[in-house]
């Protein structure tokens, strides 16, 4: 097999799931802070003034569904990008991996050498270029070629580097 090709079109959705799960240092400090605050307003409940309960009611609702929100409101953005418009080429060839976009001229190369990692969650399988991005392939996509691209990565990329279930 010389190479394998396929297209995916990332959706909103997806961008904020990878997001989401590259956000766990956030949500455990934004569910320490809130249960922090909610302790507070119950052990101190009976001396504190009407606007104080409300003040730590607030915050504990502010600070719990900030990260949601900032999370959703950069996958917002991010779709806003003309890359994210189109379907995503991907060809996998011995020297690497080829991705291109009716957005750009030329494929961007990932050298097989150069993949950080590959892994898979949930829905997605994730090619990591770096710890912080990454190819984000939904497997609804590749749904009929997802062994076979499993295969052949397998073939390519070496075996500590690979997180696929």
């Amino acid at each position: 097999m010389d190479y394998i090709s396929f297209n995916t079109q990332i959706k909103e959705e997806d961008l904020f799931r990878f997001n989401w799960h590259h956000a766990l240092s956030q949500k455990i400090f934004s569910i320490t802070i809130t249960v922090l605050l909610v302790l507070v307003l119950i052990l101190r409940y009976n001396t504190l003034s009407l606007a104080w309960r409300a003040g730590y009611l607030a915050m504990a609702v502010v600070i719990l569904f900030y990260v949601p929100f900032t999370l959703k409101t950069k996958a917002k953005l991010q779709m806003q990008q003309e890359v994210f418009k189109h379907p995503i080429s991907y060809q996998l060839k011995e020297d690497g991996i080829y991705v291109s976009s009716e957005t750009v001229e030329e494929p961007a190369v990932l050298p097989w050498e150069y993949v950080y990692k590959v892994a898979t969650w949930k829905d997605y399988l994730l090619i990591y270029s770096n710890r912080i991005n990454a190819y984000i392939i939904p497997k609804t996509d590749i749904q009929s070629q997802y062994e076979n691209v499993v295969d052949y990565i397998k073939t390519h990329v070496e075996d500590y580097k690979l997180q696929i279930k």
